[in-house]
């Protein structure tokens, strides 16, 4: 008679802890088609479903992002991936604005990629000569607080606000503009280093960043859990460029 009852007993524990595995499944599910439905703005003051949404998203990232992003969100000045762990979002920083570039991707051939402006090769193309270039990178460093040419960066405040028409994508300011997805040029984060000599090589031959579309690769839920966990983590704050 022991037999039976100790099989029995253990048939009950079983089962219990299959049905407590179905309905943390479930449990879980339900969380995950909230984080769809819910404003993403949100979920960034609703505890659960941040934790859930990180949950999600860190294995993503890792898998998916981090070999262009790097594992810490710091970008890859070589690349052009900007440094978002120092805030240096190109689009903005609200969930739905990354979920975007998430989807569809920058100059990606997607018919909704981010490719409004390129960067243009403004001395290959004759805008400028070489000369203008040497003294537009002047007047970034000085602006960015740096040592530098005053003369040449006199001279260079000219070519960025007249000749270059620079001022059009990068903001009178030089902070750059959300809507164009064009990076700050004050510093100290920079899309593609701020040295002279790559500064240069910007205005000489353009720059011209990828980022692939994901969409109908990954599902709803994971690139919403993906935007929120780059977003939320840690020093991705924007800087104020």
């Amino acid at each position: 008679m022991i037999r039976p009852r100790r099989g029995l007993l253990i048939g009950l524990v079983l089962l219990l802890a299959l049905t407590a595995g179905v309905g943390a499944l479930a449990q879980r599910r339900g969380t995950q088609a909230r984080l769809v439905r819910t404003d993403p703005q949100q979920i960034l003051k609703d505890p659960a479903l941040l934790k859930e949404a990180l949950r999600l998203g860190a294995p993503l990232y890792r898998l998916h992002c981090a070999a262009c992003h790097g594992a810490a969100l710091q970008g890859n000045q070589v690349r052009g991936v900007p440094d978002l762990e120092h805030g240096a979002w190109l689009y903005g920083n609200d969930p739905v604005d990354v979920e975007h570039t998430i989807y569809y991707g920058i100059r990606s051939g997607h018919p909704k990629a981010r490719n409004l402006t390129d960067m243009p090769a403004l001395v290959r193309t004759g805008q400028i000569t070489a000369q203008d270039a040497s003294d537009v990178v002047e007047f970034l460093l000085g602006v960015a607080g740096r040592p530098h040419d005053e003369a040449a960066a006199l001279r260079g405040r000219a070519i960025y606000y007249n000749k270059g028409n620079c001022f059009d994508c990068h903001a009178h300011d030089l902070r750059g503009v959300v809507d164009y997805g064009t990076p700050a040029l004050t510093g100290p984060v920079y899309l593609y280093g701020g040295d002279r000599a790559t500064l240069y090589h910007s205005v000489l031959n353009g720059r011209h960043g990828e980022c692939p579309a994901w969409v109908g690769r990954l599902a709803p839920v994971q690139i919403r859990a993906l935007a929120l966990y780059m977003v939320a983590t840690p020093g991705s704050r924007p800087t104020g460029h």
